[in-house]
């Protein structure tokens, strides 16, 4: 259902304000796979994806992918970030941001602790969890 919704750009004006589809190859399997995925502004341009589901894997050392956005397919580039301290960082800026208490639920996490985790803490869910960041540079097209 959600990959129907989001394929045309009239069915994803709404649901497509945070949801992506993500066009990847499978490594071993080389099946196309099509992932909805929750995304947000990275800050710098690119689009930021949080992850810790297994299709993340499909990433590693192939960085051209393509994603239905609003609706529209188009290449892009994607940066997979598993690095525990790397994450760590992005997630508590991103708790900060949101407050401790309304981020678990907006960042499908859970936070054990009344206040925003420190960064060992979250390095340590992140290592334990697989917890992974996914950066989306996705090429302005240009207008004829």
């Amino acid at each position: 259902m959600m990959r129907w919704l989001l394929s045309s750009p009239r069915r994803a004006a709404r649901v497509g304000r945070h949801l992506l589809l993500l066009h990847v190859t499978g490594r071993k399997s080389g099946r196309a796979l099509q992932v909805p995925v929750a995304y947000r502004s990275a800050g710098d341009g690119r689009l930021l994806v949080l992850t810790n589901s297994r299709w993340r894997v499909n990433l590693r050392d192939r960085p051209q992918v393509e994603i239905t956005l609003r609706g529209t397919r188009r290449a892009a580039v994607a940066e997979l970030v598993e690095d525990p301290e790397r994450v760590a960082r992005v997630y508590r800026d991103l708790i900060r941001q949101a407050g401790y208490a309304k981020a678990g639920r907006r960042m499908g996490i859970r936070i054990n602790v009344d206040r925003v985790p420190t960064h060992e803490e979250l390095v340590e869910a992140a290592a334990r969890e697989k917890l992974a960041l996914v950066y989306l540079d996705v090429p302005v097209r240009a207008t004829p």
